[in-house]
């Protein structure tokens, strides 16, 4: 009977603890660098020419993914508190023959605020890879955002997978990231992706 009861009073403090973790999502702020809106891609097709902006196509993806993956994000635009800052570059290139957009995003992932953070040793780098099927002519955002979301999909995983990346959200505190943002977007891009 004694051991019944600690049992049940262990599962009771377990599932106590685990109701608990659910009602308080890691918050994530999700950045795109400006030059990335200010330099939309081309997007080459032997009849039609269309520019692409990876900045908010990749904004609104990459919140949208971390969404559904259950963290709480916002923006450097928005508020910019979080437990860790995730700076993602987005990549887009279109194959007209074949009609596959591709993809690929890097994040690259802060736990520190201070903004001479900005030029050091991120916590940790990953990259995502999506494609998929779509013509210039019809429903371009639609075919390019299946591709964000595929690419985000697996930076999503590769983030779960890494237990210091799991250990830094849930111990850490929620910061205001405003002036790690700001230093980023003055940092130059390289030209290799524009």
């Amino acid at each position: 009977m004694k051991r019944i009861l600690i049992s049940l009073g262990s599962l009771l403090c377990i599932s106590w603890l685990n109701i608990g973790h659910a009602a308080n999502p890691p918050s994530l702020v999700i950045q795109v660098p400006e030059t990335f809106y200010q330099h939309p891609v081309r997007l080459l097709h032997p009849y039609a020419n269309y520019w692409h902006n990876r900045g908010e196509a990749a904004e609104k993806a990459g919140l949208s993914s971390f969404e559904k993956q259950h963290y709480s994000t916002s923006s450097c635009a928005a508020e910019a508190k979080g437990q860790a800052l995730v700076v993602i570059e987005p990549n887009m290139f279109y194959n007209p023959q074949m009609g596959v957009f591709h993809t690929e995003i890097t994040a690259r992932v802060f736990t520190q605020a201070s903004a001479d953070s900005a030029l050091g040793k991120p916590l940790m780098t990953v990259k995502g890879e999506g494609q998929s099927r779509g013509w210039i002519t019809y429903n371009v955002e639609n075919s390019a955002n299946k591709s964000y979301q595929q690419a985000f999909d697996q930076v999503i995983q590769q983030l779960q997978k890494n237990p210091a990346f799991q250990q830094s959200v849930e111990q850490a505190p929620v910061q205001t990231f405003e002036a790690l943002c700001t230093s980023i977007n003055t940092l130059s891009q390289p030209k290799l992706f524009f």
